[in-house]
């Protein structure tokens, strides 16, 4: 029978899911369109536990170490925009318009941060990611339920990818019916940066490996031979390890250097977290190593060029992102606590703009997620935001060593995390709203299958 909870966990599905095909969601129009939808699946699931026609099965008791310091830097991100914080912690352009105007520097209106609007936005969407983790965790409780959410975004990572393909064999340079302005020669599906792209593909391909390991693992703890389980081998898991080929020679060939190593790492991770977990012996964890690392050396061989050609070429690049680097550096220095506003880097930044980027260009992402967001929420905000995470990085990690089975999401889950992580600090990936939701959605999964169910059933 469809329950609520179901209904809505698929619906959800949907527009995490649907989510990359608007340029990856990154436009007003399509984050707003997205913000809404995830709220009205959160009020209605709201409404309809309150009415006892859906379950909320984890309390906050539970998951208190995760709401709370959200919660925390949520709120921070709302005083920045508002007027009655001291003085001395707005930004100082409001007090240099206050003679041009004609007014009082308390009559300006100023606040933390230097645009209230680009900070709200900012919280809007960060809010559109916390309501799909928390609808994850609720709504993912049931182990069916999980799988299917992480077989949606395999299989999703798969269709992404060969539709990249195709336009990329083809030659069109086109995003679904738009002409391409930028990356032109690289695969990118429905992502205009390639960076983005490559950390999505990046994403599918360790849930196709999840899936394909975790399918495998009662040939492994089974006592009888291998002739015996041709059925699981070739229908559940194999169609998953070439759906991870697949993307892997997509991820190539959008030629991000960045999302290309990265991934490489979070393979290791998943696979070492999955052998923690007793998902796999440490034997077969090595063996798989060693095929995925034949097959992707294939795929370098054949496709890798352009993207090896980057490592070689990229001085440019990589001297303007420094500048930007030790720029952002400076701005921490002089408001480490506050911050500049929440979203609000792109104004900020210009003010310590200098000779060493070219044309004095407008810069609107740090290229490093991690120092944006120090220089966006100070100290104040960022360590309420890390804290939860490292929350959700503890429950992971328990769960790895104290569940006995469903271990795959946590596992997962970090590999995601390490990708993400070690990617944002080249570049801002994660800030694209459909691998954002994407990234939280595998998080509220994770956490709603760390809990035990016998713990849940004497309580």
């Amino acid at each position: 029978m469809l329950t609520a909870n179901t209904l809505i966990f698929r619906l959800l599905l949907a527009v995490v899911v649907v989510a990359p095909l608007p340029l990856g969601a990154n436009r007003p129009a399509s984050w707003s369109l997205l913000a809404l939808l995830v709220g009205g699946l959160l009020c209605t699931w709201a409404v309809l536990a309150g009415c006892g026609r859906a379950t909320a099965p984890l309390s906050m008791r539970r998951l208190w170490p995760i709401a709370l310091p959200f919660a925390a830097a949520l709120i921070w991100a709302f005083i920045q925009t508002l007027a009655v914080t001291p003085l001395a912690w707005h930004h100082p352009l409001w007090a240099e318009a206050a003679p041009a105007l004609g007014v009082d520097a308390p009559m300006t209106g100023g606040a933390v941060t230097l645009d209230p609007a680009m900070s709200r936005t900012a919280i809007m969407r960060l809010l559109c990611h916390g309501g799909v983790f928390w609808l994850a965790v609720q709504l993912g409780r049931e182990r069916s339920r999980a799988h299917e959410a992480i077989l949606a975004l395999a299989w999703a990572g798969i269709a992404y990818a060969v539709y990249g393909l195709t336009v990329y064999v083809s030659g069109t340079e086109t995003i679904l019916w738009l002409d391409k302005w930028a990356y032109r020669g690289d695969l990118t599906a429905t992502f205009v940066n390639r960076n983005a792209y490559g950390a999505y593909a990046g994403i599918g391909l360790l849930c196709c490996l999840a899936l394909f390991v975790n399918a495998l693992r009662h040939v492994w703890e089974s006592a009888v031979g291998l002739r015996d389980h041709a059925d699981t081998i070739v229908i559940r898991a194999l169609p998953f390890l070439a759906g991870a080929a697949l993307i892997g020679t997509a991820l190539m060939l959008s030629h991000s250097r960045g999302a290309f190593i990265c991934t490489g790492l979070a393979i290791l991770a998943l696979l070492a977290a999955l052998s923690l977990g007793r998902v796999m012996p440490p034997a077969k964890a090595l063996l798989i190593a060693a095929g995925i690392i034949t097959i992707m050396t294939i795929i370098i061989i054949s496709n890798g060029e352009l993207t090896f050609e980057r490592f070689g070429n990229s001085r440019e690049s990589d001297e303007e992102r420094t500048a930007i680097y030790r720029l952002a550096l400076t701005a921490i220095g002089d408001a480490p606590w506050t911050g500049f506003g929440f979203g609000a880097f792109a104004p900020a930044f210009q003010t310590y703009l200098d000779t060493s980027l070219p044309l004095m260009q407008m810069v609107d992402m740090a290229h490093n997620v991690h120092l944006e967001l120090a220089m966006d929420l100070g100290l104040a905000g960022i360590t309420g935001l890390y804290l939860s995470f490292a929350a959700i990085v503890a429950l992971c990690l328990r769960a790895l060593v104290r569940r006995r089975r469903d271990q795959v999401y946590a596992a997962l889950a970090l590999a995601v995390t390490i990708l993400l992580g070690l990617h944002g600090l080249v570049d801002f990936s994660v800030q694209i709203p459909a691998i954002a939701m994407t990234f939280a959605l595998i998080l509220g999964i994770a956490v709603a299958q760390c809990f035990n169910t016998s713990e849940r059933k004497r309580r």
